[in-house]
Formats: C-alpha cells, sequence, structure tokens
C-alpha cells in the first residue's frame, strides 16, 4: 500500500510539472491586456503644422547680456492717425513678404463692417471643424504667392502665431500677430522663427498690434531666443536677447468697435544674427508645448521607479480633439489611505502662459522622485493634477482663449458642456474628489506679463491681514526665493468672479485656493530661467509637506513642535495693513469676444447661451414683422372674398358677425372682470350687462355669454353656502370685503361697530339678507396686522 501511495503522489508531481511546462511554453498573452501607460502622441490642429525641434534636451543656463547697445538703424517716425491694419495693408501691400497661408487674401472685404484683418473664424456646426477667412473657407481659396525676399518668415508649426510680414525698408519688418481663433483681439504671445539671414546682420523687427497697454519690456524684459546653429555648435538652449527694446502705443486702431478708436500698442526690438543659413526662433517666452506636455509623461511613465506613483487618466475630448488628462499622484499602497489629504493642480487655462508648465513640470517631477519630503507627501496626500487644460489653444497658438473664442477662467461658474469641455469635466471631477476627502490646497498656475517675480492671487472673507488664507502663502514665500509677498493680493473682484479660484472657494469653502502667477520676466530684472520656474513647483511642494506635517501631529506623535500655521499668524499680525490692490491684473476681455449673431452661426443650437437663444427669438419675431412680398393673384383672391363676406345676406336686411371677427357693437363686448377698490362710501351699481338677442345667432358671443351668466351663477350659489368662520377667505373671493376704518380714538380691537355692505352693481340682484348678516366692518386699525 505504501509503495501504490508512494507512485500516486510521484504521478501527482510529474503532473504538476508537466502542467508547468505547458504553461510556460504557452504563447504570450495578448498585447491588448497589459495596461498601456504611455501616451500616443497625436496632435489634432485645424491646419497642417510643421514640427519643432527638439527644445530642452538638457537645461543649459545662460548668462545675462547688458540690453544697452547702439543701433545704427535709424527709426521711422509714427504718425498718430486713425488708420486701421486693413488701411495699412493697402498702402503696403507690394511689400508684403509673407503670409501665414498662401490661400488669405488680405485684401478682402466682408459684406458688413466687421472685417478683422488678422483673425480666422472655426466652424464646428460640422463633425469636422472647418477654418473661414472673411465669409469663406480658407483652403477653398486660391493660392496667391508674396513677394519672394531674403529673409523668410515662418510660424506654421505649433504653438507659432505669426500672421503676415512687412518689408518697411532694408532690414526693417513690420510684423502683425494673429488673433485668437474665433475673436477678434487677445493678441500678446508671439512665436516664429526667422531664415535666411547672414552673419553679422542686424534687424529691426516692429510687431504692430499688441493688445496691453502695459509690458515688460520697457522694464528689460528681452525676448526669448533659439538658434539652431547655437544649439549644435555650443549646446546652447533659450535664452534671451535683442537690443533696442521698447513697448508703446500704436498708430493703428482696433476694429471691435471703431467708434470708440482704442489703439493697439506695439514692440520694437533689433537682433544681430550670429551665423551664416540659420534658423533663429523668436517668442515671447521659452515656449511649452502640448507635444512637450506628452513627451515629458511618456518619460515618466517609461521610468520603472516613478510610474509606480503616477496614473493617468483621459478626463475628456476637446472641441478641437485632442485629449485633456489628469495625473493622480500618491503612495501606491492602502496604508493610511482614508486619512490621506487632497490636494489639486491645474495649468495652462490660458495658452500663452508656458511658465504654467514649467512650473507643473516641476512639481511632478519632484512628487514622483525619491526625496524623502516626496515620500512623506505621497504617504500623506492624494494629488489630483491637470496639467494642460487648454491644449486647443496651446496647438494653434492662441494667447488667452481656446477654440470656442472665450477665456476658459472665466467660465468656471456655469462652464458649458460642449463648448468648455475640460472646465466642466474637471469641476465636476474636482467636486467629486472633494466629497470623498477633504482638499486642502489647490493652485491655478499662470504667467504675468506686467509684474516681476511670482507671486499668489488668494481669496479672503475680510481685508484684515491677520487670516487662515494668507498663511500658506507667506510660508511659500518664505521657502521660495523667486517668490514677492507683498505682490500678493487677497480680494474678490467682480470681473474675477467666474474663475476657478473663486468658484472653488466659494462651492468647496477651501482656505487656500491660489492663481500662482509666475513674471514672464524675473525678479529684480534679472530674467527666470527654466530652471527658475522648475525650482518654484519644488518649492511649493515643501511648502505643503510642512502643513501637512503640522496637520497631522496626531498620527506623528509630535504634540511638542510649535504649530506652524500659529507661528506664520503672529508673524502676520505684525505685518502692516495693505490695500491688496493689483494695478497689474489683466483686463477684462469681452471686448475681444465675438458678438451673438456671429457665434450662433459657427455652434450647435445645443451650445447656445441664453442671451443667445434670446437673440434668435427676437430675430425671428422681426423676420415676421417683416412686410411679406406681395403676390399679386392672392390680393385680388383676397379682394373677391372680401367683398363676399361684406355682401348682404338675401334672406335678412343685416348679417350677423362672423365668429372670427371681432364685433364692432360696443354692446357685443363683455367688460373684464376688475378688482374692487377700498373706497369708504359705496359704488354706484353698475348698469345691467345687457345682451343684444341678435347675439345668439353668433356662435362664439353665445359662448362667452354662456361662460358670463355660469360664471355669475356659481358665484352666487358659493356665497349662499359660505359659513360664518371662513368669512375672511370668502371675501376676498367675493364681490364684496371688508372696510376697516379707524372710527374712534381709543385702540379698541375687535369691537363690531357697524355692519356695511359694498357691493357691485349685482347687490340687489344677487346678495340676501343672510349674506347680508355676515358682511361685518371692525374697526380698529390695527385689528388685521
Amino acid at each position: 500500500m505504501n509503495s501504490n501511495n508512494n507512485n500516486n503522489n510521484d504521478s501527482s508531481s510529474e503532473d504538476d510539472i508537466q502542467v508547468y511546462e505547458t504553461l510556460t511554453k504557452l504563447p504570450p498573452a495578448n498585447e491588448l491586456l497589459p495596461r498601456k501607460l504611455t501616451i500616443d502622441i497625436d496632435v489634432k490642429s485645424l491646419y497642417p503644422l510643421k514640427s519643432l525641434p527638439q527644445f530642452f534636451k538638457t537645461y543649459v543656463p545662460f548668462l545675462e547680456e547688458s540690453t544697452q547697445r547702439n543701433c545704427a538703424i535709424s527709426e521711422t517716425p509714427i504718425n498718430d492717425d486713425n488708420r486701421t491694419l486693413l488701411d495699412y495693408y493697402d498702402e503696403n501691400k507690394q511689400n508684403l513678404v509673407y503670409k501665414r497661408f498662401d490661400q488669405l487674401d488680405l485684401g478682402k472685404r466682408t459684406s458688413n463692417d466687421r472685417t478683422y484683418f488678422a483673425t480666422l473664424i472655426a466652424n464646428f456646426k460640422r463633425a469636422q471643424p472647418r477654418v473661414y477667412f472673411r465669409g469663406e473657407a480658407l483652403f477653398d481659396q486660391k493660392l496667391t504667392s508674396c513677394t519672394s525676399d531674403q529673409i523668410q518668415f515662418d510660424s506654421n508649426f505649433e504653438s507659432g502665431n505669426l500672421f503676415c510680414a512687412f518689408k518697411k525698408s532694408e532690414n526693417v519688418y513690420d510684423l502683425v500677430i494673429q488673433n485668437d481663433i474665433n475673436t477678434r483681439g487677445n493678441t500678446q504671445w508671439f512665436f516664429f522663427s526667422v531664415t535666411g539671414a547672414k552673419a553679422g546682420q542686424t534687424i529691426q523687427f516692429n510687431l504692430l498690434n499688441h493688445l496691453k497697454s502695459g509690458s515688460l519690456f520697457n522694464e528689460g524684459l528681452q525676448p526669448a531666443v533659439y538658434s539652431i546653429k547655437d544649439n549644435q555648435l555650443n549646446g546652447t538652449e533659450w535664452c534671451r536677447d535683442g537690443f533696442n527694446i521698447s513697448y508703446f502705443k500704436s498708430p493703428f486702431m482696433k476694429e471691435y468697435p471703431l467708434s470708440l478708436k482704442k489703439k493697439y500698442y506695439q514692440l520694437r526690438f533689433h537682433y544681430t544674427f550670429k551665423h551664416n543659413d540659420d534658423k533663429v526662433y523668436f517668442a515671447h517666452s521659452y515656449p511649452y508645448t502640448y507635444t512637450n506636455l506628452l513627451e515629458f509623461l511618456n518619460t515618466q511613465l517609461d521610468d520603472q521607479e516613478r510610474n509606480q506613483h503616477l496614473s493617468r487618466k483621459v478626463l475628456c475630448t476637446t472641441l478641437g480633439g485632442n485629449t485633456c488628462e489628469v495625473l493622480t499622484i500618491t503612495q501606491n499602497t492602502l496604508q493610511r489611505r482614508a486619512y490621506r489629504k487632497g490636494v489639486v493642480f491645474l495649468a495652462r487655462q490660458h495658452p500663452g502662459e508656458p511658465q504654467g508648465s514649467y512650473v507643473m513640470q516641476g512639481i511632478i517631477e519632484f512628487l514622483t522622485s525619491n526625496n524623502p519630503q516626496a515620500e512623506y507627501l505621497r504617504q500623506n496626500c492624494i494629488f489630483k493634477i491637470f496639467p494642460m487644460m487648454n491644449p486647443d489653444g496651446v496647438v494653434n497658438g492662441n494667447y488667452r482663449c481656446g477654440l470656442e473664442g472665450s477665456d476658459l477662467n472665466r467660465r468656471w461658474k456655469k462652464p458649458n458642456k460642449y463648448l468648455h469641455p475640460s472646465v466642466y469635466y474637471a469641476k465636476k471631477y474636482v467636486k467629486g474628489f472633494s466629497k470623498e476627502r477633504q482638499i486642502i490646497l489647490v493652485i491655478d498656475l499662470h504667467g504675468h506679463s506686467r509684474k516681476q517675480s511670482s507671486f499668489v492671487y488668494g481669496c479672503a472673507y475680510s481685508s484684515q491681514v491677520k487670516t487662515i488664507e494668507r498663511v500658506f502663502a507667506l510660508l511659500m514665500a518664505k521657502l521660495n526665493p523667486f517668490m514677492d509677498y507683498p505682490s500678493c493680493t487677497f480680494r474678490i473682484e467682480n470681473s474675477k468672479d467666474k474663475t476657478a479660484r473663486i468658484q472653488l472657494w466659494r462651492e468647496l469653502k477651501i482656505n487656500w485656493v491660489y492663481t500662482y502667477e509666475c513674471s514672464f520676466y524675473g525678479q529684480q530684472k534679472k530674467h527666470f530661467q527654466v530652471k527658475d520656474y522648475l525650482n518654484c513647483g519644488v518649492s511649493i511642494c515643501n511648502a505643503l509637506s510642512q502643513i501637512v506635517k503640522d496637520t497631522s501631529k496626531e498620527f506623528t506623535n509630535q504634540a511638542n513642535v510649535p504649530d506652524i500655521q500659529q507661528q506664520i499668524l503672529e508673524e502676520l499680525g505684525k505685518m502692516p495693513q495693505t490695500d491688496d490692490q493689483d494695478n497689474g491684473s489683466d483686463s477684462s476681455q469681452s471686448e475681444a469676444e465675438l458678438s451673438d449673431d456671429e457665434l450662433v452661426q459657427l455652434f450647435q443650437p445645443k451650445t447656445y447661451t441664453t442671451k443667445q437663444k434670446n437673440y434668435l427669438k427676437q430675430q425671428e419675431f422681426n423676420n415676421k414683422k417683416k412686410p411679406q412680398p406681395v403676390n399679386p393673384k392672392s390680393t385680388l383672391n383676397s379682394q373677391k372674398a372680401s367683398i363676399l363676406q361684406e355682401s348682404p345676406s338675401k334672406n335678412s336686411d343685416q348679417k350677423p358677425p362672423m365668429s372670427s371677427q371681432k364685433p364692432k357693437n360696443t354692446l357685443y363686448r363683455i367688460q373684464a372682470p376688475q378688482r374692487l377698490r377700498q373706497i369708504e362710501q359705496a359704488k354706484q351699481p353698475d348698469p345691467p350687462l345687457m345682451v343684444d338677442k341678435s347675439v345668439q345667432t353668433d356662435d362664439w358671443m353665445y359662448r362667452q355669454w354662456l361662460i358670463q351668466m355660469g360664471k355669475m351663477k356659481k358665484q352666487q350659489e358659493f356665497l349662499s353656502v359660505t359659513p360664518t368662520r371662513n368669512i375672511y377667505k370668502s371675501s376676498s373671493q367675493s364681490v364684496t370685503r371688508f372696510i376697516v376704518k379707524n372710527s374712534s380714538t381709543k385702540n379698541d380691537r375687535g369691537r363690531v361697530d357697524s355692519i356695511s355692505l359694498v357691493s357691485s352693481g349685482l347687490q340687489n340682484k344677487l346678495i340676501s339678507s343672510s349674506q347680508q348678516r355676515q358682511m361685518m366692518r371692525y374697526s380698529g386699525s390695527n385689528f388685521m396686522s
């Protein structure tokens, strides 16, 4: 028996070995089953785009250069007249050397007065959006080339937005920036390339149509410059260069509206090329494209150590077909997961502010690293990150808006699901996250073009300095050398009521909700470099780690550690009172948006606002009121019909009025019931209702007479059965009512003084003696109060 058992055991073990071998020899599993970490780089634009070079392979710092250089190029005097960009083109069309598309007919005018010179319209009523220029489809228009020149411009790449260029004179070029898609303005960001210049050649660039009245270019800011040859020879990345820089009022008026006579502002700078046959890129700041974001996320997801703490999810698909991502960063364990706090970061609501993306990249790199502070944050927090809220605007070179033509950071109060999908789903996502756990911090990352350093906009219930809303801002300023706390403001402005900061602060009741602004320039007239923006993100995380340690003492047994928040509040109490005035904030951009009659032609009816729906109703009503074209045949038929209707009947001398027409005799009119006024004296009875017998032949009038008589009969029946205790209710429904009169000097409440009756003309016929006994008048002015 033992031998048999041993044989059975041996056979079972052999079977297990065979099963294991067969399993190991099976073909590999389906490649679609494992979770895909990386993201497909699929960038969708309204028009074909060229690829950009690989910027920032390594973050190489650059040396500051003095902007005080002498230039031999004479400045062209500018006349202060009332010309528009269209007038400028008519005068200088022979000098046109570049336009973004060969299909552009810049001299073409629309049928109405809304000829926006540098605006492209995107129509989304079809499945695929179509681009229009001045009333016609852009790519259906004829190709017309420009005058050839030694210097060649280009902006047909991601985030590029140069619309056209004119050669004003030798080595002097006038440039026009493209408006945001579906808007008539919002021109501040610029990004273009120049080729064909010789080594040592100095060129003057004049950007004619900037939006803002003030700029840091007058305080020392230089354009961002990237040279292909310099990068290949010396490894130089983006740097700041240019000289003889000035920013002033342009002679050209804005096209919205012309009656206001508002003018653009102009940027002028010079640049000396260093190499022959070089391609040089110029931008307002260091660009950060949608492709850069996807490549960066793929590097994080490919890293075996970092991807353990990072997961991605597609939040939604934008209007232009691009994907908006949401990232989650936390410790991949269940330990203390229920006690972890919530933190939310957002960036790039305004596509022309790339500083927010660099700060966001610094935050993601730090939180997924092996730094002890990062590990502590992952163990105690769950981070929800929206790295790029407006990818459509970034791809198509917009400065402030998305493809729908509106500022996404002014749509957080009631976002439209179809026009603003990223805002709609992000707000829904954050509100659901707040129900899951406590959110302690929300930061929206932006860039600022008028103020130096970095700072925050916060919310506060009062203007006092010592408030909890200011605690985290001061802590960040202490840990971040690039942040200036006196530049921070804590107030709620009506112009910013619909921003993410104010709406999330109000709806979620979170104290620390900030808009974090990084300057386009730098600090103390020294330019920020890319590493500085990355370090700003790291400083935010370091400040957060101290706050989290301070709020979780009960779990770490550190009750003897001083309260950091209390220390900050005491320090805030010693600071002087500030007025919290933001002199450099951006103004409202509503004047640059298209009108309602233009927007309703570009989007589906389900996207219309209440104002636009009311506009369409008013337009339909006006169209109905317009006189219709007269048809001679219809007029003859109508005249014959009217003659037949007015002809007398053969059997009777007078024909009763038709039911479809209103009677002209006043005896046929039935007076509408009117509410009796409170009077002291009884009204004179109205004359009895008179109904002519001939009315009975008219169906309509006869029905009205029956209805009126039925109402009178019901009223009489109601009054006859009304009990005394319900006299207060029945009095308001009958033709009679009480009159309160103070007939005595004494304050005698509720004394029955006398009985009076106020009734209509039907008093004698409809009111019985029993009803009169129910009608009582009470003296005392305060009886019914």
